[in-house]
């Protein structure tokens, strides 16, 4: 007897193996139960992505600098009594160019309010050793969405380290977004990119505000 036909599979057109046998039916159902199960964690976890370990603590000590368009940074002791948003992002990030816009959008809505502070937050993909090439590489990309928008930077990546530390896994990535309440604690953390979460922000920043 030859050793050389080919291994059984479930779906396999091997007239030997009568097709209604129950070995091969219940490695049909064993793998159709298998893909349900992951197809239904997926939704899960896109549709309610894991609260942020960082939620309810203290918002670390900010240590920004001027980029564009602003002549001076917020400091913690200038959100003291606002609600405010962090927004980290870069220009190199593909991430942060989809999310970008939503963020302009969010940005101008509460341009008028003075106890919301919006704080956008350009970063370079390292350390930012060259501020000129980070300011050069932002004003570019802003001029065709928000050449206006008042931007900061975090040369020495002291705010975002000190994020960092509270965030679950003690990692950074790109984009970030940081909404603190009027006592100074974090109210809510997004990272990475979903559509639709800046309008889901939105209605967060409105609620604390009221």
């Amino acid at each position: 007897m030859s050793n050389d036909s080919p291994a059984r599979t479930a779906f396999s057109d091997d007239s030997s193996t009568p097709p209604n046998a129950p070995g091969s039916v219940l490695r049909v159902l064993l793998m159709f139960g298998s893909l349900m199960l992951l197809g239904t964690l997926g939704l899960v976890w896109l549709g309610t992505p894991p609260a942020s370990e960082a939620v309810g603590q203290p918002l670390p000590p900010v240590d920004l600098t001027p980029l564009l368009n602003v002549a001076s940074a917020p400091t913690s002791d200038d959100l003291k009594g606002k609600v405010a948003v962090l927004h980290f992002w870069g220009t190199w990030c593909p991430p942060c160019r989809l999310e970008f816009p939503e963020f302009v959008a969010l940005a101008n809505k509460f341009a008028d309010q003075p106890q919301a502070v919006i704080v956008s937050v350009s970063c370079s993909g390292g350390p930012e050793y060259d501020l000129e090439a980070l300011k050069s590489e932002t004003e570019k990309y802003l001029s065709g969405i928000s050449p206006g928008m008042k931007t900061y930077s975090d040369p020495a990546g002291m705010t975002r380290g000190g994020l960092a530390m509270i965030l679950a896994g003690g990692s950074f990535g790109y984009p970030t977004t940081v909404l603190v309440d009027r006592e100074g604690n974090i109210a809510e953390v997004l990272q990475g990119y979903r559509e639709g979460a800046m309008r889901t922000l939105e209605r967060q920043i409105e609620d604390l505000l009221n």
